[in-house]
Order: structure tokens, then C-alpha cells, then sequence
């Protein structure tokens, strides 16, 4: 931990408990906006790769090969 971060995490722990909540809720909140994006991205690839399967313009691979890829790389 950094001297920064030990800093605000000693001041933090001298909040009231309403505070402290509103603080973890902040950082949260920040997060999860974060995480709005990439889960926003993700959904914009899924549709990207349905129409691809749609189209027919994606690659598919056989179940079989995916598996025997896997376990290939599992044994290394």
C-alpha cells in the first residue's frame, strides 16, 4: 500500500459510520461506471459476433477441436 493510500485509509477509518458508507458507495459508484462500459462493449462485440454467424462471414470451429486444443494446452 502506498503512503497516499495508507494516508486516506487512516482518515477514513476515523468516519462515522454514515460517512464511511457514503465513501465505499462513491468509490463504488465509480466503479461500476467503469464496469458499465466494458459490459456495454462486450454486448456490442456479442452482436458483432452474431451477425457474423447471421451472415456467415465467421470462422467456426468444431467442438471436437476446441476441446483437444484445450486439453493440449492443460497438459503442458
Amino acid at each position: 500500500m502506498s503512503a497516499a493510500l495508507e494516508e486516506i485509509a487512516e482518515k477514513a477509518l476515523q468516519l462515522s459510520p454514515q460517512d464511511k458508507l457514503a465513501l465505499a458507495n462513491r468509490l463504488l459508484s465509480d466503479q461500476l461506471s467503469d464496469a458499465s462500459e466494458v459490459e456495454a462493449a462486450w454486448d456490442d462485440e456479442i452482436l458483432a459476433r452474431i451477425e457474423a454467424i447471421d451472415n456467415g462471414t465467421a470462422i467456426g470451429v468444431p467442438f471436437e477441436e476446441v476441446i483437444d486444443a484445450a486439453r493440449t494446452r492443460r497438459a503442458k
